[in-house]
């Protein structure tokens, strides 16, 4: 093998010079006969698209009408404060705190999204945390963000309510997680050894990876 190989070499160099006049007289050639038949050159000299224009005369005085008169706006008629009536004074009853019975009704009190504090001891502690599903069109378009939602959990560890605090997402991704925020599952919140009610807020991440 190594044989063939030095024989073919030995082969190309002592043809070597044989290729390069080759070469050499070819390109010759095709730059003769390029130069033979290619069209002499003709230079044309730019010349300008004539136009026709008109002349139009303008008379040696114009006259400019005057500007429109100014209108004046029309005064409001401002009613002046008498000298009797800066005189005059109210009067305003007493106050007095003996006679409670014609005090309005307190307002009626507000659901769970009222605001209402719920005091506790122990805070509620999440134990059964659900994903929520990612919205088809939420996953193609490559939306991503956190949903801060806000549950009640009851006494029982079961949540009462849920409603979103803040949001970047998509509403569609918002309700996912309010769906998924009431499937979840709590130890209750404490009120020295009795579970009462209480409020906690439960993040919901969305991301494709």
């Amino acid at each position: 093998m190594a044989l063939a190989q030095a024989a073919a070499n030995m082969e190309f160099k002592a043809k070597y010079g044989k290729y390069i006049r080759y070469s050499f007289f070819g390109a010759v050639f095709l730059h003769a006969a390029m130069f033979i038949l290619s069209p002499p050159f003709e230079f044309k000299p730019y010349r300008l698209k004539e136009e026709k224009f008109e002349v139009v005369e303008l008379p040696e005085n114009i006259e400019i009408p005057p500007p429109p008169k100014e209108i004046a706006m029309p005064q409001v008629p401002v009613e002046a404060a008498s000298d009797d009536d800066a005189d005059e004074v109210e009067e305003l009853p007493e106050t007095t705190f003996e006679d409670f019975s014609d005090m309005p009704p307190p307002p009626p009190p507000g659901g769970s999204d009222s605001g209402i504090f719920l005091a506790f001891d122990e805070p509620p502690i999440l134990i059964d945390f659900v994903t929520p599903k990612y919205p088809d069109l939420a996953r193609e378009a490559g939306f991503e963000g956190t949903v801060q939602v806000r549950v009640l959990v009851g006494e029982d560890g079961k949540v009462l309510a849920a409603d979103v605090l803040s949001s970047d997402v998509s509403p569609a991704m918002e309700q996912a997680a309010i769906v998924a925020a009431k499937k979840c599952r709590f130890k209750p919140a404490k009120q020295r050894t009795t579970p009462v009610k209480a409020h906690v807020m439960i993040p919901f991440h969305f991301r494709l990876n």
